[in-house]
């Protein structure tokens, strides 16, 4: 009842803002808490939601934080326009194979601004910077449904005013029933107003929706997000991600919004041994200039997990490998056979048969079998026995082969 409240809770709430106009438009303050942060998400265009396979999750959903594959320690820099810069780190970890964790410092770094009176005089300088420290969980609570929430704490000084707060995130990350695409749902930034001085303002309250596919024995991810905040407008993320030789990957994506030029953000990404990335990302936006992204990231092994000294594979979907079928049974009547077998949870199974003990397995269904039976018109020219095995296939992945069944054919 809670886990099924809490997915009605992100879609009511998502499905409102994403519809409301912006009447608040510019309302809203803590603007830092809005910035992308990840150098391999700005090259896929801020479209994260329904990808968020890594520690990078913890900033735009927390739910993908179970995707985690290998424990992960990122460092990523940010050149932006007018000398403002900004520095993260984020280290993200996998327990069991079902609950993830991460936890990230940020910090925007601003020149040095000149105050002036009220005459336009010029008085003192001053500095302008932002923090803030997350802490993100993601929890798989089924093969194809992962729930996140996330916490951050958030500090603005403005000369010598300071204002602080705390922002809830919550997510969900979903496998759907098409092989290879994802949804993912994210509220954002949600709490209580903060006060600058005398002001109060609202914090970016934000909603994300993605969906993410990723084309089966291709190493290409296509990635698209509607995004909506409490003062602006819907805009569309879009990116997408070509791995080569396992080895170096290339991006490329754009934020579409309302009155705002094409301008794409180019990405590349190098990883030696599944254990050292190295990303970059650069964009030109016409009216600010140059914006470059770079960020190095360390993986380790889980625990009871060896790092694979070989090239990684592409696949998201091995952490829910499922286990063969068991209890393979038949039956023939009239010329049809049947073959049964015990249910594996959440999959859709193949049926391979074999003339001989030693022959080459053949599949013989055309698609996926939403049952646990499969009939098909019996062998008449094949005398003796035949030999029939079946596999279980949850999120695109293949369980191993079932103990053999050998069907005697009259």
């Amino acid at each position: 009842m809670i886990v099924r409240s809490f997915i009605v809770f992100l879609l009511l709430f998502t499905s409102l803002w994403a519809q409301s106009p912006s009447s608040a438009a510019g309302s809203a303050g803590a603007l830092f808490l809005r910035s992308g942060l990840s150098t391999r998400v700005a090259g896929l265009g801020e479209a994260f939601t329904a990808v968020a396979d890594d520690e990078n999750a913890l900033f735009y959903n927390p739910a993908g934080l179970a995707n985690i594959k290998k424990g992960a320690l990122a460092l990523n820099h940010t050149q932006w326009f007018e000398d403002i810069k900004m520095d993260n780190v984020v280290f993200g970890y996998n327990f069991d194979r079902k609950f993830g964790i991460a936890v990230s410092i940020s910090h925007l770094w601003m020149p040095s601004l000149m105050g002036k009176d009220a005459y336009g005089n010029a008085t003192e300088e001053f500095n302008v910077s932002s923090s803030i420290i997350q802490l993100g969980l993601g929890y798989r609570i089924h093969p194809s449904l992962f729930l996140g929430v996330g916490i951050k704490y958030f500090q603005d000084n403005l000369a010598d005013i300071t204002a602080s707060g705390i922002g809830i995130d919550a997510g969900l990350y979903m496998y759907t029933f098409i092989p290879g695409l994802t949804l993912g749902l994210a509220v954002q930034n949600f709490g209580n107003d903060i006060k600058y001085d005398a002001q109060l303002e609202k914090l970016p309250l934000q909603f994300r929706l993605g969906l993410a596919y990723k084309i089966r024995g291709i190493p290409w991810r296509i990635a698209v997000d509607a995004y909506k905040s409490i003062d602006t407008d819907i805009s569309f993320n879009a990116g997408m991600e070509y791995t080569f030789l396992k080895t170096f990957s290339l991006r490329v994506g754009n934020q579409f919004k309302n009155n705002q030029a094409f301008q794409p953000g180019y990405g590349a990404g190098f990883n030696i041994a599944n254990r050292y990335l190295v990303d970059y990302t650069y964009y030109n936006l016409s009216d600010l200039g140059n914006t470059h992204r770079i960020g190095f990231t360390f993986r380790f092994g889980l625990p009871g997990v060896k790092i694979r000294k070989t090239r990684p594979r592409y696949s998201n979907y091995t952490i829910t490998r499922s286990r063969a079928p068991l209890h393979l049974r038949y039956q023939i009547k009239g010329d049809r056979l049947i073959i049964n077998w015990g249910e594996v949870r959440g999959a859709r199974y193949n049926v391979y048969a074999k003339l001989a003990p030693d022959a080459p397995w053949k599949k013989i269904n055309s698609a996926l079998i939403p049952g646990t039976e499969h009939r098909f018109k019996k062998p008449v020219k094949v005398k003796g026995a035949i030999y029939i095995s079946v596999t279980a296939v949850v999120n695109s992945v293949e369980s191993p082969f079932s103990k053999e069944l050998k069907v005697e054919l009259p």
